[in-house]
């Protein structure tokens, strides 16, 4: 059994033609949003959220899209420059990304260690904090804090100064995209959506959207940090598993099984991996009922 999932290491290179799909929502939307006439206050604000909704997500999925760049696996063969071109740069991301990404695999679980641990590591204890939780993701907070050094969690990129020095050209990169980009909507619809349309959707929804798939697949009432892999919702599936992330029990157990593979790494393992085992660690746990309703059924559960 293991030995035919082990050999599941062929990606594909429709991850090329799907993120061209985002980024071809991404500018619709974004386009659509940039025509509205601001003197008409309401709708420009209530289709500026909507625009912000559907940017936020393309955002998110572009970042799922660069986790196969994380593991090496974006093409066939696998496009590096690519990879953060594409992904990483615009949602401001470097090379060093990845090493806090492996640490999540390698110390997952470690409240030190781990940099996801703040996304699933204390569960709410009341409705109240629950509904806190994501209210401060979607308002731009836990970003904000994330900016200024003082939270991790989910895209967190801790900075070690011993290594700055080999940081320099990464950062270089990055603050080159970012330039790019708003020179992108400076020719087209304009230098000003360029933080209303880019950056205010990364902030918020783009944040909300990344929180809160990390919270479903990692976090558990009785804080017990949990790697779960979610089925049985279409549209949970395309909105918070893009790139195939539901099946994240599969995925951490095997990190050499490409995103187009993961599938067939689920029905090769439904039978074994989610097997209670009070002894094992970590706790691999399969829901099939979706994003939505393993939300709904936490929130139910919580006292006021």
């Amino acid at each position: 059994m293991s030995v035919n999932v082990g050999s599941l290491k062929q990606p594909s290179n429709t991850i090329f033609i799907q993120v061209a799909a985002v980024y071809a929502l991404l500018v619709s939307a974004i386009y659509a949003a940039s025509r509205l006439n601001p003197n008409d206050t309401v709708l420009f604000l209530t289709t500026s959220v909507l625009a912000w909704a559907i940017i936020g997500w393309c955002q998110f999925a572009l970042f799922n899209a660069l986790h196969e760049g994380l593991h090496r696996r974006f093409g066939r063969p696998h496009r590096e420059g690519l990879a953060y071109a594409l992904a990483a740069y615009p949602l401001g991301f470097d090379e060093t990304y990845r090493q806090v990404h492996l640490d999540h695999h390698k110390y997952f679980g470690d409240a030190q260690r781990d940099p996801d641990y703040p996304n699933y590591g204390v569960f709410p204890t009341s409705k109240r904090a629950f509904l806190g939780r994501f209210l401060l993701n979607v308002c731009g907070w836990y970003a904000l804090l994330q900016f200024l050094g003082l939270h991790q969690g989910g895209d967190a990129i801790p900075v070690d100064s011993a290594k700055a020095p080999a940081k320099k050209r990464p950062l270089l990169k990055l603050l080159g995209a970012q330039l790019l980009v708003l020179l992108l909507f400076s020719v087209t619809v304009g230098w000003i959506y360029y933080f209303w349309l880019w950056l205010v959707p990364l902030a918020t929804f783009g944040k909300l959207f990344t929180s809160t798939r990390a919270f479903c697949e990692h976090a558990s009432p009785d804080n017990e940090p949990t790697i779960r892999t979610i089925t049985g919702s279409y549209i949970g599936e395309k909105i918070f598993g893009v790139f195939c992330f539901h099946y994240h029990a599969e995925h951490h157990l095997y990190v050499g099984v490409p995103y187009n593979q993961l599938k067939q790494a689920h029905v090769l393992l439904e039978n074994t991996l989610f097997t209670a085992n009070d002894e094992q660690q970590p706790r691999y746990e399969l829901y099939q009922r979706g994003y939505f309703q393993l939300l709904s059924k936490w929130f139910r559960e919580l006292p006021l």
